[in-house]
């Protein structure tokens, strides 16, 4: 198994459970993923004041709720600790091989992988061959810069860094600030920024749907994952606009143009510093970035502003560098996998956590591993790769018409829709499992006596 962040440490605590054996690796110092501050294996792009940006109740997996003690949008250390705590309680510490880099993942012709890793500080790499490999190396870690890049962009003279590698405010106090993307991150370092700088431009290509964090006296995740996403389409999205008029106001309120999209046809940014920046005047919205000078920044309104900074909050590629990308690769931001899972032609490769609800994954994984797990022990089977690949396509289909074609949706789900399928998925897979054990030769033996042996 490849990564100890949150997708790793659950499908730890399932095969652990299930007695299944398994080699874990993970890259850096310590578990994790992206929650380890600094974490000394270079994909975590936490900064300093970061907050979840969803609630607690969210945040727990479905084994360990998050302690009562918690506040209801922790901060990323009380994150970290719940993590540690999850991996204490499961007695998956001494499992993860820690400081050890997978470099290669490779089919082999008569079938399983061959697992290349290598030590920090070791001379030389080490082999393994599995017949299983699960993939956890997250989706938050490869910084993805805009793509064409905007013309003069390297001539820019300024600072130009990715959130990634953002950490506190203090280095743009009183710069003229550009951000460019209102993604959560977007949304959050510019509110956070424009206390100190001396002026803070936001920059979105489309306008986006801005929530407060809490929504009539609830996390606004709440309100996405439950009640809401409970109702049919046609009338969660007049839904959701009209509790959003009454919450936070219209977006002309802020200096926002009006979102085109439904609320949820985008994955949701909550900011309500953001909020509170933009009515201060802080902050100052501007359209998508035409082109850069030395100095400025010229928008697709034909304005143009002096800039001295750039932080491109353009999200994350899905990158898996130890695969060969002939062998999988997520090139526009879309996984060919069957539930986000299961790649139909690789058998014995599985992938966790690469998929984005509109709250946080983390109750989605533990249900995810121990379908990796059923599926790795035989008691179910998943379809044909070409049924698999069927479902795929139709997947592909439904998800066109819901969300944004962009590389960020690439992996949006609906989270009640994806738990149902899993579900259904579980169910198919146990009768395929009892239809195979019926083909076999001797599987009609008379059948024991009940309470027998």
């Amino acid at each position: 198994m490849i990564g100890a962040g949150p997708s790793g440490l659950a499908a730890g605590k399932v095969l652990a459970s299930r007695g299944i054996p398994f080699d874990w690796y993970e890259a850096g110092s310590g578990i994790g993923g992206l929650w380890r501050y600094g974490n000394d294996n270079g994909m975590s792009g936490v900064y300093a004041s970061l907050h979840a940006n969803i609630s607690k109740e969210s945040m727990s997996f479905s084994s360990l709720p998050m302690p009562r003690s918690c506040p209801v949008f922790p901060h990323h250390t009380r994150v970290l600790a719940y993590l540690e705590s999850y991996a204490e309680a499961f007695g998956l510490h001494g499992r993860v091989g820690l400081r050890t880099e997978v470099t290669s993942v490779r089919p082999l012709d008569g079938g399983g992988w061959e697992v290349v890793r290598r030590r920090r500080g070791a001379a030389e790499a080490e082999t393994g061959r599995y017949s299983e490999v699960v993939v956890a190396n997250g989706h938050h870690w490869d910084p993805r810069l805009p793509d064409p890049a905007v013309p003069g962009a390297g001539e820019f003279e300024g600072s130009a860094v990715h959130t990634h590698a953002y950490r506190t405010p203090e280095p743009y106090a009183g710069l003229r600030v550009l951000v460019v993307g209102t993604g959560n991150s977007g949304c959050e370092i510019a509110a956070e920024i424009s206390r100190t700088a001396a002026r803070t431009f936001l920059s979105a290509r489309a306008p986006a749907h801005v929530f407060p964090k809490m929504l009539l006296g609830r996390p606004a995740d709440h309100w996405a994952a439950g009640r809401l996403s409970a109702l049919p389409r046609f009338v969660k999205d007049p839904a959701t606009a009209l509790l959003l008029r009454a919450t936070r106001g219209a977006p002309a309120l802020y200096g926002l143009p009006e979102p085109v999209r439904r609320p949820f046809a985008a994955h949701p940014s909550t900011s309500d510093e953001l909020l509170v920046q933009l009515a201060r005047g802080a902050v100052t919205p501007k359209p998508g970035v035409r082109s850069f000078g030395r100095d400025s920044a010229t928008f697709t309104d034909g304005s143009r502003e002096a800039v001295d900074a750039v932080v491109y909050a353009t999200g994350y590629s899905l990158s898996f560098p130890f695969l060969d990308p002939a062998v999988f690769a997520a090139p526009d931001g879309r996984t060919e996998l069957y539930l986000r899972t299961v790649p139909p032609r690789l058998p014995g490769l599985f992938f966790m956590g690469l998929a984005q609800p509109a709250g946080a994954a983390f109750p989605l994984l533990e249900p995810q591993a121990e379908w990796i797990a059923d599926l790795i022990e035989g008691a179910v089977l998943p379809p044909t790769p070409e049924e698999m690949t069927r479902a795929i396509a139709r997947a592909r289909e439904r998800h066109d018409k819901v969300y944004a074609p962009t590389y960020r949706h690439g992996i949006e789900i609906d989270i009640r829709g994806y738990r149902r399928a899993l579900r259904r998925e579980l169910r198919a897979g146990r009768r395929r499992a009892r239809r195979s054990a019926a083909s076999r030769p001797g599987a009609h033996r008379a059948a024991p006596v009940p309470g027998a042996g």
